[in-house]
Order: C-alpha cells, then sequence, then structure tokens
C-alpha cells in the first residue's frame, strides 16, 4: 500500500461486494440466525457497522497518537474476547442502525462516508509510522496492516452471511462472488 487512497479504492471495492451479499438476504430472514448464540442474519450486518466505526476510531486515534479502548477488559486477549462476546451480541441488537436490510444498507452507506473522510485525512507517512494496538486482541501492527485487517474482518463476516444464504437455500449471484 502507498497511500491512503490506495486503501480507499480497495475499501469501495470491497464494501459494495458486502453490499451485494447483504442485499441478496431476503428481508424476512432478517432475524434468522443458525443457533441461539450466533449472530442473526441482521445483527450480522449491524456487527459490520458497529464494527467499522471502531475501526475507523481507533485507527484515526492511533495516527493522532492516542489509545482507544471503549471496551475497559483486562486479562490476555482471550480472556479479552471471551468475556467481550457477549456484550457483542447483544449490541448487534441495536435497532439504531436498522431493523431491515434496506434501512442497514442506507445507514451503512453514512457510516461508510464518515469512514472514507476521516481516512482519507490520515498522512500518507502515519501508514508505515504509526502502529495501532487492538485492545482486545492485543494485535498490534502498523497502520497499513491494520487497514487490511478491518477489511479482513468484513470480509471474514461476509463469508459468515454467505453461508447463511446457502443454509437458507438463497441462489448466489454470479455478481455477489465476482464482484
Amino acid at each position: 500500500m502507498k497511500a491512503i487512497g490506495d486503501f480507499l479504492r480497495h475499501f469501495r471495492h470491497q464494501r459494495q461486494w458486502t453490499r451485494t451479499v447483504v442485499a441478496a438476504v431476503p428481508e424476512d430472514r432478517f432475524d434468522w440466525a443458525p443457533a441461539a448464540d450466533a449472530f442473526s442474519c441482521g445483527e450480522l450486518v449491524r456487527h459490520l457497522m458497529q464494527s467499522e466505526i471502531f475501526w475507523s476510531r481507533l485507527l484515526v486515534k492511533a495516527a493522532a497518537g492516542e489509545a482507544f479502548d471503549p471496551f475497559g477488559l483486562d486479562g490476555s486477549a482471550e480472556e479479552r474476547m471471551r468475556r467481550f462476546r457477549a456484550s457483542n451480541l447483544g449490541s448487534s441488537r441495536d435497532a439504531r442502525y436498522g431493523d431491515s436490510f434496506a434501512a442497514c444498507l442506507e445507514r451503512w452507506s453514512e457510516i461508510q462516508e464518515r469512514t472514507e473522510a476521516e481516512l482519507a485525512k490520515l498522512p500518507d507517512a502515519a501508514l508505515y509510522e504509526v502502529e495501532p494496538e487492538h485492545p482486545l486482541t492485543t494485535l498490534r501492527a502498523p497502520l497499513w496492516q491494520m487497514l487490511l485487517v478491518m477489511i479482513e474482518h468484513e470480509a471474514h463476516h461476509r463469508g459468515q452471511l454467505t453461508a447463511y444464504l446457502k443454509m437458507l437455500g438463497v441462489e448466489q449471484r454470479a455478481a455477489a462472488i465476482a464482484t
């Protein structure tokens, strides 16, 4: 990655792919989950929205020389993640992010605009000079790498949503795969 603009182009491409998959989920499956302790389809989308807000704040604050830990959990990374799971599932039920896929996609566009605007302000030098630390996983890496981890997180959950579609018998469209 040479410049923040390179990342933003990649981010937009990945997001379009995710939006295509989300749009393929039937609205009547918003609350469907494969298990009681799993995200529903809609909760998964809300989780991605909330995660984007978190990642944007983490990375922007790191570039400004500040730490960001909205969780306040102690212990090892494994202990933090274990304790975080219940609140993570619970917060994904927050309907202010949308109560349908259409509403989530609309709200997510606003979040993405803010994310892009904030990240676009980062100086290219920060990509190599700043090393954010994720407060739950304790992963510490150069900013450019953490930007990619942010996208990898989205890709992971996009794959999860794709698996949900398979379980629901929803045919995958070529556009969702090839975009």
